[in-house]
């Protein structure tokens, strides 16, 4: 509803969807996915909340209304309020009362009880023994001012018939039979009490506490002590007694006595007030109405839950709702109960109605906001991405409809009063049960759908297929009758609340018009205070120090003395109005009216018993609860969701985040270089280089530059970093290769290599143990290789092919069991299709080729791409890849992709394994490339067909074991990234790439059009529109990244409130950093992009599948102390 009032100002009624970076976003988004990757940790923690609010519900709701417990709603609405309308309304009854006080919270004393009996008989003649049954023969005094006899007055009592001089009272004297000698002899007051806390008048009106008594307190649920006692008479309008009652008031007023002082001194009463009693059981159309509201409830959410197709349990959601709804309504009762919120006085069918409508909305919400998230992604992504986009939502609706309780409560009678504090906490609660026990419930549920699916989604491409045609527009009624209009959603729980608030209002106020309500609703927003002022016994329960107003005790006034009352004045109604006059008060001489501790207590009675009782074994049984819950989820769950290993895992984590390198240039990057341990090289068009160190949160960077040193080797054709992260080796066209030492920020020596200006085809580090500085390996396009000893000023040369070269990858392997020490490699492919290993022997480098047979209808290899863990390489044709064994150089298996981009393809896979036939072993192995037909990205998995079972590199003919996969054997997954742009693979088992999206048309229809794209901006005075224009097209880049299991992620490459860069339309180089990382240059900046938490720490040693793709010769070097120390000269 809150969309619909802020329709002016914003011109739309939908949502707002806030930037995947905005702080209240984030924070949601963080929630759900922890939420969903650690489920039972959200269970919990809503489960020992609701068994903590929970468990106390018996101990503070009871029947009994003399045990200090609070009132259960029943199936009437009742009220005891000022009658509001017509002041000349007639009354059907009139009350009087005394109150009689001892000193503070003394009233149970021999002493102030027998004052009272002494006051009520002065008041209404003897009573002692009161039995008023006498034989209808009424005998009515000559003079109205005459006093009435016994008999006289107990035969207008009402017990003997219902008139218009009918009468009768209560007081708590009528224990003792308004005895004296029972009250001076009752050793234990407060036992008979309690005791007789249930009997009943003449009239069967029972004798409650809360009549009879104010002040009260109570502990182990009964009555220990009380401020006043109160005796009321109740009369018809000409009754004697209540004329007669009126005459002795006045006369004790005048007649001084030293055991009490009487307020008001006069005897007379200062005002009065008409006050409506009601006590109305649910009629026939209010049993209709929420009948209709039920089941039209009870239809809308059979419809929703239909239409949900991609959970798989709709009955658990289906529990997991009705369980939601029931906690947030106990825990509601228990918190109202504990805080004195009387909720007695609506009926107890009305409660659910409004939780229930406004908590769907809510739960539905997040339901459809999971099932559209891509289903490819985890339960976790889905989870973090969904309350992401519906978690403001649904935190402004609890605020909007807390506010509109707010202004209800002002405005409303007080019965509805606690009505609305009681769906505010209820809507409090229900937020927070969504957000732990819901959520949890739903990201099993997605994560149960997501096994469940994983054979489907391996045997169908996940394509997304983009239809042009526009459906044909549908009206509002169709989209009401379908369920697909967002009404239902958006504003019909605020309707429901407000609308329920209203009818109860008119129920206890059904003499009210509409002007009437409008007039009350009005009174809010006037600057002059409507309060009345103060009557007498509101100041004179100040200046006595009462415990509890008159005003307050009346409307405590159980629902139970009201039917009870009525039956006697009017049988066949269910209210009447009665008017009460301000009581008279009796305070005994010498009595201490300063309050102390023993006075009412802030919180209800009966909590303070519970905590007192019952607290060991609250605290057992939450404990129990919670362990037996952990227990039963676990084993449930111990198959599904290995949480040990969720922190590990970074396909659980899909999350992008993105850093920002800035301010290094001032013209476009044109060069990247990276090292495994956080360092990047970067060359700009402005003639810079630059060093960043990203291994930290705080990003430095230097300047290539030595003072000392007049070094230019620009023009640059490739840059290069070494293995140990010492020296950045840069070849320029001046045909010299320059040697920069990081560390210590110099230049170190310099070769001549020719190049004849040309950018070779490689350019790397290799490694050597007994030099200082590695060498450096130039490989042209001609087939020639130079290895370059830049401290010796040596190279030598190698012809690795006489055609001309198109793939040059480094080969480096680890020691491992079945070779000690393998040789250093270097693998090309040429235009011819021919395929060359370059290997390293102790006489140098020797290049041989190799004769792989080519299939038919692909015969040329136009890449490699090496797999020094498996001491394997891929020669990539057309549409087919073998994986060939570098050592016998025989095809292990081909496999069939679709045609490919040149130089496209990249792999991961998991760690090596050695399975029981001695080959090499694979988990999973994934392939990915750029589709030549559509330009897609392709990524195709392969898994072995059981779980459990290991890929095997082992000749189809040799003898395996029982948990060997052969190739052939396997299962192909396959995945397609539409509109990839620019990506790479990450050994840690994901793809991620950057790409440009198309901007929104609303924002590029601006008058003037955007000019020079590719230029810095510069200045701050650019018109508005175009600074939107700007803003759009540099957000117009988003990040993508996919698992191998095809979980999905997207985030937008540039944060909303970045300034400064140059506006770019393509790309510049990207390169990998470490194994969750990439740098790509975006005009004159550099965003890091990272899966999951990186750590640059190298690659550990003992971890082959951080050699997944990648050169290793380095892995296990170790540094040698001083490196870089020794001073050289350049040549």
């Amino acid at each position: 509803m809150i969309w619909y009032l802020l329709y002016p100002f914003r011109g739309t009624t939908e949502a707002p969807v806030l930037d995947p970076k905005h702080p209240l976003r984030s924070a949601f988004t963080r929630y759900g996915n922890n939420a969903a990757r650690h489920p039972v940790i959200a269970l919990l923690i809503s489960v020992a909340t609701a068994v903590i609010l929970i468990y106390p519900f018996p101990f503070l709701y009871t029947n009994d209304f003399a045990n200090g417990a609070s009132n259960l709603p029943h199936h009437v609405w009742t009220s005891a309020q000022p009658l509001e309308g017509d002041a000349t309304a007639r009354p059907d009854v009139v009350m009087r009362s005394i109150w009689v006080h001892g000193s503070y919270m003394k009233a149970l004393e021999p002493e102030v009880l027998l004052n009272a009996l002494s006051l009520q008989d002065e008041l209404l003649g003897p009573t002692l023994d009161f039995d008023p049954r006498r034989p209808y023969n009424p005998v009515y005094p000559d003079n109205s001012s005459m006093d009435l006899t016994s008999d006289m007055r107990d035969t207008l009592h009402a017990i003997n018939g219902l008139n218009n001089s009918s009468w009768f009272f209560h007081s708590p004297l009528q224990y003792w039979s308004c005895s004296a000698a029972k009250i001076a002899g009752d050793k234990d007051i407060i036992t008979t009490v309690n005791r007789r806390s249930r009997q009943a008048t003449s009239v069967n009106v029972t004798l409650r506490h809360s009549i009879v008594f104010s002040g009260k307190r109570f502990e182990e649920h009964r009555l220990i002590a009380a401020d006043a006692v109160v005796i009321t008479l109740v009369h018809m309008l000409d009754s004697p007694v209540g004329k007669q009652w009126e005459r002795r008031a006045e006369a004790l007023g005048r007649k001084a006595s030293d055991k009490w002082k009487l307020y008001p001194p006069s005897g007379r009463s200062l005002a009065s007030t008409l006050y409506e009693f009601r006590f109305q059981p649910l009629s026939f159309q209010d049993d209709l109405f929420l009948g209709i509201a039920y089941a039209l409830m009870a239809l809308y959410f059979a419809i929703s839950l239909s239409k949900l197709r991609a959970l798989r349990s709709r009955m658990g959601l289906i529990l997991a709702v009705v369980s939601q709804i029931a906690v947030s309504m106990m825990s509601s009762f228990t918190i109202c109960a504990v805080f004195k919120i009387d909720l007695s006085k609506i009926p107890r069918e009305a409660y659910p109605l409004v939780v229930l409508t406004v908590g769907l909305e809510n739960i539905f919400r997040l339901i459809n906001a999971t099932i559209m998230t891509p289903p490819e992604h985890s339960a976790a992504a889905r989870m973090g991405e969904a309350l992401g986009q519906i978690g403001h939502v649904a935190l402004a609706g609890v605020a909007q409809n807390l506010g509109l309780l707010w202004l209800l409560s002002r405005i409303v009678s007080p019965q509805v009063t606690g009505f609305c504090t009681f769906t505010a906490i209820a809507l409090l609660f229900d937020f927070f049960y969504l957000l732990t026990f819901f959520s949890a419930v739903l990201s099993i549920d997605v994560h149960r759908t997501e096994l469940s699916d994983s054979l489907h989604r391996a045997s169908t491409p996940s394509e997304r297929i983009l239809h042009p045609d526009f459906p044909k527009r549908r009206t509002w009624t169709d989209a009401i009758l379908t369920g697909e209009a967002p009404f239902s959603t958006r504003i019909a729980g605020t309707i429901v609340l407000v609308g329920f608030v209203l009818v109860a209002q008119w129920h206890f106020f059904d003499n009210e018009g509409l002007f009437q309500t409008v007039l009350r609703f009005s009174r809010l927003f006037k600057s002059i205070p409507t309060t009345p002022p103060p009557s007498s016994a509101t100041i004179l329960s100040v200046d006595i120090n009462q415990a509890r107003t008159p005003t307050a005790w009346l409307r405590m006034q159980d629902h139970e003395t009201a039917h009870e009352v009525i039956q006697v004045i009017k049988p066949h109604a269910h209210s009447y109005i009665a008017r009460v006059y301000d009581p008279l008060i009796f305070v005994l001489d010498g009595s201490d009216r300063t309050p102390n501790n023993s006075g009412i207590r802030k919180l209800l009675p009966a909590a303070y018993d519970f905590a007192k009782n019952q607290f060991g074994s609250f605290l057992i049984t939450v404990v129990l609860v919670v362990a037996a819950v952990s227990l039963l989820m676990n084993y449930l769950l111990w198959d599904e969701l290995p949480e040990g290993e969720e922190e590990g895992r970074p396909e659980d984590d899909p999350l992008l985040s993105i850093r920002t390198l800035s301010k290094g240039h001032n013209l476009d990057v044109m060069l990247l270089a990276t090292s495994k341990e956080g360092l990047i090289a970067s060359v700009g068009l402005d003639r810079s280089i630059r060093i960043w160190d990203i291994r930290r949160e705080t990003t430095t960077t230097y300047l290539v530059h030595d003072p000392d040193s007049h070094v230019n080797p620009f023009p640059l054709l490739a840059i290069s970093i070494d293995g140990d992260s010492n020296w950045l080796a840069l070849l320029s066209a001046q045909n010299r290769v320059y040697m920069w030492n990081i560390p210590e920020r110099r230049w170190g020596p310099s070769i001549h290599v020719d190049v004849k200006g040309r950018i070779p085809v490689a350019f790397f580090f290799g490694h050597d143990e007994t030099e200082f500085i590695n060498p450096v390996f130039v490989v042209r396009h001609n087939g020639l290789m130079s290895e370059i000893h830049v401290e010796s000023g040596e190279s030598t040369e190698l012809q690795i092919c006489r055609s001309p070269l198109v793939s040059v990858q480094q080969h480096f392997e680890k020691a491992n069991v079945t070779s000690a020490g393998p040789p250093a490699r270097i693998i090309t492919a040429s235009k011819r299709g021919c395929i060359h290993i370059a290997k390293h022997v102790e006489a140098g480098w020797v290049s041989e080729g190799l004769d792989v047979q080519d299939p038919q209808d692909d015969k040329e290899v136009h890449s490699i791409l090496p797999l020094p863990a498996l001491s394997s390489f891929l020669a990539v044709r057309d549409h087919t890849v073998d994986l060939i064994d570098v050592e016998t150089h025989k095809v292990k298996h081909t496999f069939q992709t679709k045609p490919m981009k040149q130089g496209s393809l990249r792999c991961f896979h998991s760690t090596r394994r050695r399975p029981q036939c001695g080959s090499v072993g694979l988990a999973n192995l994934t392939l990915a490339y750029t589709s030549v037909e559509t330009g897609d990205c392709i990524m195709q998995s392969y898994l072995p067909r059981r779980e459990g079972d290991t890929i095997c590199f082992r000749d189809p003919s040799a003898p395996g074991s029982k948990t060997c996969c052969l190739w052939r054997e396997t299962v192909e997954n396959r995945y397609t990234i539409e509109n990839p742009g620019l990506w790479e693979a990450l050994k840690v088992g994901y793809l991620v790439g950057v790409r440009k999206v198309d901007a929104p048309q609303e924002i590029t229809t601006s008058s003037r059009p955007i000019s020079n794209i590719g230029l810095r901006r510069r200045g701050a005075n650019r018109p508005q529109s175009l600074h939107l224009q700007m803003r759009e097209a540099e957000d117009s880049w988003e990040v993508w990244s996919i698992s191998s299991r095809g979980e999905r992620a997207v985030t937008p490459l540039c944060g909303y409130n970045e300034k400064g860069n140059l506006l770019v339309y393509n790309l510049g180089p990207l390169q990998k950093i470490g194994t969750r990382s990439i740098a790509v240059a975006l005009g004159n900046v550099i965003k890091v992009i990272t899966v999951g938490n990186e750590k640059f720490d190298g690659e550990s040693s003992n971890d082959d599948q951080a050699f997944v793709g990648m050169a290793a010769a380095t892995a296990n070097r170790r540094r040698r102390p001083g490196v870089g120390s020794k001073k050289s000269q350049s040549h």
